[in-house]
């Protein structure tokens, strides 16, 4: 499974994680093709597959007949057991259904929408001000805010390009974060991704705003305006959704300033969205008010302290035990 991010050019597409994709990467040219890359099916190597077969056709000559030694063992797997066996994009599967199930979207645009669950009185957003009140005045002043915010770009230009890729770096560096060491850190921040991209989403259908570039060509964005909605922000969503989610998890572990600077780095990621170009001041304290709203539904399924009776709950264990 990758480790999806906000960018909202690729939003809700699963992206690299760093270092940890590349386990089990095989080096040589040669290897592309006889490695374990190849013998998974990621690489087509007819070479390799015609040498599994001579090679499995001449150790297992002497066994014609009926099969001998088995393993009869037949019972069912323990439920964490078999969690730590299945592939990383299995188990994201098992987390989404945990995710989404329970959850009710109501709302009649284009009036305020409300996501909620059972246990959990969710959140409701309403349209942006921008897009309501006096007009066409506060759209303009919104527009005037974007381009007060574009005379950062000249500072911030390479965090912002390299913001739309998957932007895993900026937390490795701010929690020492280490693909082999922090595997199922990566996982977990993974999935709580999963219901952020899903919620925002649902929520930028709802309203189906407008970017600002689509109201005037003065704000000439430098990257290139994702092709949806503009609110709420999802870059903020789901990076408060992370603020809400490692803090509990790492529990002050780094230190008493851990919390303070997950927060800061989420509003710097979503500022340098508006300086960008791409979206409107308000789109991000809707999508901070989500994030950190989803983040506590994240933690209502997941956050266990006794033995684990769900895939989140496995994963919540295994990423808490990373930071013993």
């Amino acid at each position: 499974m990758g480790l999806p991010f906000a960018n909202e050019g690729s939003e809700g597409s699963e992206g690299s994680e760093g270092s940890e994709g590349s386990e089990g990467s095989e080096g040589s040219e040669a290897s592309r093709y006889s490695g374990i890359g190849a013998y998974a099916g990621a690489r087509l190597s007819p070479m390799l597959a015609n040498a599994l077969l001579t090679t499995g056709g001449e150790l297992a000559r002497s066994y014609f007949g009926d099969i001998s030694n088995p393993d009869t063992t037949i019972s069912l797997l323990d439920p964490n057991v078999a969690l730590g066996r299945w592939s990383r994009a299995v188990r994201a599967q098992l987390y989404t259904f945990e995710l989404v199930s329970g959850l009710t979207f109501s709302g009649t645009p284009p009036g305020p929408a409300t996501l909620a669950a059972g246990g959990w009185p969710g959140i409701t957003l309403q349209r942006p001000s921008y897009e309501t009140g006096t007009q066409p005045g506060n759209l303009e002043a919104a527009l005037q805010g974007v381009l007060d915010m574009a005379a950062l770009r000249a500072d911030r230009l390479n965090e912002i390009l390299t913001q739309v890729a998957v932007p895993y770096s900026f937390f490795a560096m701010l929690l020492n974060l280490q693909p082999g060491r922090h595997r199922r850190t990566y996982e977990l921040m993974a999935t709580a991704l999963i219901l952020s991209g899903i919620a925002v989403m649902k929520f930028k259908q709802h309203f189906r705003v407008r970017r600002p570039a689509d109201h005037s060509p003065l704000i000439q964005p430098v990257i290139l305006t994702p092709s949806h909605g503009s609110y709420p922000a999802g870059h903020s969503t789901q990076g408060n959704i992370l603020v809400k989610v490692l803090t509990a998890l790492v529990d002050s572990k780094l230190g008493s300033n851990t919390a303070f600077q997950l927060q800061r780095l989420a509003d710097r990621i979503s500022a340098n969205r508006v300086v960008a170009g791409v979206h409107f001041e308000e789109d991000m304290s809707a999508g901070a008010a989500l994030g950190q709203e989803l983040g506590t539904r994240f933690l209502n399924l997941a956050r266990t302290t006794t033995t684990p009776t769900t895939a989140l709950q496995w994963l919540w264990t295994q990423a808490a035990a990373e930071w013993a």
